[in-house]
């Protein structure tokens, strides 16, 4: 690809897509913004950008595509205050988890501009946040959703052509379906990391952290991303999460019934299927991917 790039906001999203264009696309331009004067000088200092500027409708002026990489609640936000630069066939994208609410809002404030808005979502992250998360392999081999389905074909190419371009697979879907999946792979996954978390910090204390082994951590490693972020996930995304949350509610009812009534068999046999269940879900994404299809439908 080639043209020039705006990128809103420096931190571990933002700041690996800098990182993978200037290593995979070295003839984009990359015009970022990041407010806090820290994360500018830091982002200069290590030469993600051509330009790095405060001020979003500056970041804008002059690119063809611009990605909004902020909490999800802030995405809406961003976009109005950069709608005074956009130009005639300026596209825009985002990295937001949920998909719907990130749609009708950032369409909302990006009404009467000549910016075309296409919601993305690159499945990729850590637990670890800021700019000096940031890495050039976030993305690599991640499966990017374009969800923007209503939108131009022309910009929906562009967005899908920026995420196979810093390594990404392209799937298309509509956004409420996206949320609903999402709800269960990944928001409910650090939801129940959670409760795991404050669960077994409760109890009886002496030595709990030294008899912390690696299935504890396995488990609860996502737990430790920001509440912030997450509250924001949640509030955008209730009624699917809600949904899957009462879905491990019956899970961990069935699998406490067992344990209280001493019935082994069963408690092997829910164990099973879990198991089974998880190297079947992994499988059909090893599938995926062996395929190569990147195509996607409602």
């Amino acid at each position: 690809m080639d043209g020039t790039v705006a990128v809103l906001g420096l931190g571990l999203m933002g700041g690996s897509l800098a990182l993978a264009l200037r290593r995979r696309e070295p003839g984009v331009t990359i015009r970022a913004c990041a407010r806090r004067a820290a994360t500018r000088a830091e982002a200069e200092r290590r030469g993600l950008a051509d330009a790095v500027f405060a001020d979003p409708a500056e970041a804008v002026r002059g690119a063809g595509l611009t990605v909004i990489c902020v909490p999800v609640e802030r995405i809406p936000e961003v976009a109005l205050e950069a709608r005074a630069g956009f130009a005639d066939g300026a596209v825009v994208t985002d990295v937001g988890s949920t998909k719907a609410w990130v749609e009708a809002e950032t369409l909302r404030a990006l009404a009467g501009t000549p910016a075309a808005f296409v919601g993305s979502h690159p499945v990729a992250g850590s637990e670890r946040q800021g700019l000096e998360a940031a890495r050039a392999d976030l993305y690599e081999g991640a499966v990017a959703v374009v969800t923007g389905v209503n939108a131009a074909p022309s910009a929906e190419a562009r967005v899908a052509d920026l995420w196979r371009a810093v390594g990404c697979r392209v799937l298309r879907m509509p956004a409420d379906r996206h949320d609903r999946i999402l709800a269960r792979t990944s928001h409910l996954p650090h939801l129940a990391a959670a409760a795991l978390a404050l669960a077994s910090a409760r109890g009886d204390g002496d030595a709990r952290g030294l008899l912390c082994g690696p299935g504890f951590r396995d488990a609860t490693r996502i737990a430790d991303g920001g509440p912030e972020l997450w509250r924001e996930i949640v509030a955008t995304n209730r009624d699917a999460i809600l949904d899957a949350l009462d879905d491990l509610g019956g899970a961990l009812k069935a699998l406490t019934a067992a344990v209280r009534d001493g019935r082994d068999d069963r408690l092997e046999r829910l164990l099973g299927e879990a198991r089974d269940a998880r190297r079947r879900l992994l499988a059909e994404g090893t599938e995926d991917a062996a395929a190569g299809g990147e195509e996607g439908g409602a």
